[in-house]
């Protein structure tokens, strides 16, 4: 997505109304709607960007009750929701449906990047190491499971985003509380995670017309003992985060971490944007956490700051995502003539 592309890109978006969704479809965009004020929302900077640009659009909330009969009068989508039935390839699978073209990936590489435990089956299958983990059934179960289980350890929501459903367990009597207040937070399916010390680190990987291009890494700095959700979403109470490049990550440790993004982005079929969060252990090895679909795009967000480094303006970034899903929509076939 180089800048000489934005005069092509632009010419792409001539004439098209573009929707940009986004509202409280689950606990993390409800959360986030919530905590970051709405000059910081990514919302906000994605109509900016667009706006600046010359592209018509508009704000659709897909809660909204006549969301369905409003979004069939768009040319495209900018998706820009998380979590469940925002991220899993539930609103993905309906806009394909209606043959509104969309930014991010499809059905399948949603609802996989969507769901940690399966996430974890792919990156086995492409030989991407993952910590440890162990599905918990119930709170009854819980208190077995994690007797074999080494602490300290991560309980997670199996679909939990923004780093909402996510709890550091130190000693084996904090895991059934904790798991007891994740089932009544909504979170059903939650499992245990060998907790890796080291450092936090995401890496993106964008679509171009030379194939995929693999964003600089990006460390994340807090004083926090794990990146949860008050730190990542921020307010005043939070810790602080900062997103840097490393400069001392062995180039071997950048180049498998950019194997693994780019084999995901590959084998899952994904489709624009993609980030990847690793675990960077003592020997520099780097553990697969998860995979994001539709990364967050506020103007200070790891997407955005790690193109900045490649030298990806914000701008760039949103129309080029944007001219992308326009140029390989696929119409549903009953709509063909």
């Amino acid at each position: 997505m180089p800048a000489q592309n934005l005069v092509r890109d632009l010419e792409i978006l001539r004439g098209k109304r573009v929707a940009v969704i986004a509202g409280p479809v689950s606990q993390e965009d409800a959360l986030y709607l919530r905590t970051v004020p709405r000059a910081q929302w990514s919302l906000t900077a994605i109509l900016e960007a667009l706006t600046d640009s010359g592209v018509r659009c508009e704000h659709l909330d897909p809660t909204a009750p006549d969301f369905i009969t409003r979004i069939t009068g768009f040319d495209a989508a900018f998706l820009n929701v998380h979590g469940p039935y925002g991220e899993d390839g539930r609103i993905q699978g309906l806009l394909d449906f209606l043959s509104v073209p969309y930014t991010s990936s499809g059905v399948l590489a949603s609802s996989v990047g969507m769901d940690k435990l399966v996430s974890k089956a792919v990156f086995a299958h492409l030989g991407i190491a993952t910590p440890r983990s162990s599905r918990l059934l119930s709170p009854k179960t819980a208190a077995a499971v994690a007797a074999d289980f080494p602490l300290p350890a991560m309980l997670k929501a199996v679909d939990g985003g923004s780093s909402v459903g996510l709890r550091l367990i130190e000693r084996t009597e904090e895991l059934v509380p904790a798991l007891t207040e994740m089932t009544e937070r909504g979170f059903t399916r939650c499992f245990l995670e060998e907790f890796i010390t080291g450092r936090a680190m995401t890496i993106s990987v964008i679509p171009s017309d030379e194939g995929l291009l693999c964003m600089p890494p990006l460390e994340f700095v807090t004083s926090a003992a794990y990146y949860d959700e008050s730190t990542k979403l921020g307010g005043d109470d939070a810790p602080s985060i900062e997103y840097r490049v490393p400069d001392d990550l062995p180039e071997h440790t950048v180049k498998e971490m950019a194997r693994g993004a780019e084999s995901l982005h590959e084998f899952l079929d994904c489709r624009g944007a993609i980030r990847v969060d690793y675990m960077i252990d003592a020997d520099d090895v780097p553990y697969a956490l998860e995979t994001n679909t539709i990364p967050g795009l506020q103007r200070h967000s790891n997407l955005p700051v790690s193109c900045a480094e490649a030298g990806i303006s914000y701008d760039e970034l949103v129309i080029g995502l944007l001219a992308e899903a326009v140029k390989r929509a696929t119409p549903a076939p009953w709509t063909v003539s």
